[in-house]
């Protein structure tokens, strides 16, 4: 026996434990009753393997001695049955030489914890005895145990759940397009996780990270939840750029809500580094930020929220592959595409089914194409070293840079190289091959809104007043 158990041999009570003896002779019956209740043992005796069954019902022991030959249920068919409804009772053989091949047996197939001969030693059928029930009372020990380990972890789950629907709430009253886009991106997100064959823990983690990703935004003002993010003026996006922390001090210090919170904080990052807040690389953005910065850019996309224009599915479908490897692993965004195709007429009948924003006048909730900005009018006033992206006054202005850039990440082979900080510097666009009819588009775009084209680098930039 182990240490544990003979602890519990020092302090044994014979009295606080039940036995169950089965025996078709009447005179083994009284042996033991006899024998056993002398060391102190409170003891129950039958004739037969059905009404030892029917005792079971309303009686609970810790032991059963049964004999093996009995008529109609012998003692292995009755132990075999006492097991599987009985598991903590401990189940004891009794049996004459001739059968002892079958006890063994009876023990090697786990239905028997031992046997005891006929006729049987004293000394040893009390240790026998006496470590049977200990681990019968060890059994309901831990099978207590662990029902109450069950009831504390549905009850913990249960407050988990509670406080997810808390959060969703709060998201739903302050804002409800809000909560519509966060399930969307939610149910997307889990779809991609499936696919990329990710266990069901991260699954829901992946899940509630989409439901919860934007609810750091619920103390904006109403003002910059109205507002689309590629129209906020600097100081807005700025304050904007933090919802995403915001989000992540709200759920840390929550028990099963660490790996979610930091999904949440890293869903805006970037492989590149060009994302936010922490500017993260690589295997620095935890997996299920990466594949809510892929399904969210998707939506924002559908919903206009970063071009000022709604596009089509597979438009936006183009517009994430045109970053390139940059920005988004192709692994993840290959999956994501596999997902996005079963999904994607349903989401575009529920975006163009959503109210456009009070503070914009309203439009074609799903455009057909990018819809580029209006051309600068020549006859007005010019601000002195204008940039596009920067400035006193961003909303005066033609474009922004982050119009630009979603502008340009549409057109294969285009691309930006941003030389503003530079002295003398200029923002530089190249376009790509002039023998794409969509890049002459890009090209077009770019004479209306002042762009200069240089020959000799074969790019346009932007000219300083």
């Amino acid at each position: 026996m182990n240490d544990e158990l003979q602890t519990d041999v020092s302090a044994f009570n014979a009295s606080e434990h039940t036995i169950l003896c089965v025996d078709d002779d009447t005179n083994i019956l009284s042996a033991l009753k006899r024998m056993l209740s002398l060391e102190g043992y409170v003891v129950s005796t039958t004739e037969s393997a059905r009404e030892a069954i029917e005792l079971l019902i309303n009686n609970t022991y810790d032991l059963i001695i049964t004999d093996l030959r009995m008529p109609e249920m012998d003692g292995i068919a009755l132990l075999k049955e006492i097991k599987d409804l009985y598991p903590s009772m401990t189940r004891v053989m009794l049996t004459g030489n001739a059968d002892l091949e079958s006890a063994k047996a009876a023990i090697n197939e786990g239905h028997v914890y031992k046997y005891l001969s006929k006729p049987w030693d004293e000394s040893e059928t009390f240790a026998v005895i006496q470590e049977a029930v200990l681990m019968a009372q060890e059994k309901r020990s831990q099978s207590a145990l662990s029902e109450t380990v069950l009831t504390l972890e549905s009850r913990i789950h249960e407050y988990f759940i509670t406080t997810i629907k808390i959060f969703s709430n709060l998201m739903e009253l302050r804002a409800p397009k809000l909560l519509i886009h966060s399930k969307n991106v939610a149910y997307l997100s889990s779809q991609v996780a499936k696919l990329m064959d990710l266990s069901e823990t991260q699954v829901q983690e992946i899940y509630i990270s989409g439901l919860l990703h934007d609810i750091g935004k619920i103390g904006f003002s109403d003002r910059l939840l109205r507002t689309l993010s590629h129209d906020l003026p600097h100081s807005d996006f700025d304050l904007y750029r933090k919802h995403a922390m915001f989000g992540f001090a709200c759920l840390k210090s929550l028990d099963r809500m660490q790996s979610i919170a930091s999904n949440i904080k890293a869903h805006h990052e970037q492989l590149d580094g060009q994302g936010f807040p922490e500017g993260l690389k690589g295997d620095q953005i935890p997996l299920g930020a990466q594949i809510l910065g892929i399904v969210e850019t998707y939506f924002e996309l559908m919903e206009g929220e970063l071009t000022g224009s709604a596009m089509t599915s597979m438009q936006a479908i183009k517009a994430l592959y045109a970053q390139g490897d940059g920005a988004y692993d192709r692994k993840i965004l290959d999956k994501f595409l596999i997902a996005a195709k079963k999904m994607a007429v349903n989401v575009e009948q529920q975006i163009a089914a959503q109210p456009t924003n009070a503070s914009k006048p309203a439009s074609p909730p799903v455009a057909k194409a990018l819809s580029a900005p209006a051309p600068t009018d020549p006859s007005s006033p010019k601000t002195s070293n204008f940039r596009p992206g920067r400035g006193e006054d961003p909303l005066q202005k033609a474009f922004t840079y982050k119009i630009l850039a979603a502008l340009v990440n549409t057109y294969a082979g285009a691309k930006i190289d941003d030389r503003r900080d530079e002295k003398n510097g200029f923002l530089w666009v190249y376009s790509g091959s002039k023998r794409s009819e969509d890049n002459q588009k890009l090209d077009d775009w770019l004479t209306k809104n002042g762009f200069i084209y240089d020959a000799k680098l074969s790019g346009w930039y932007y000219p300083f007043d």
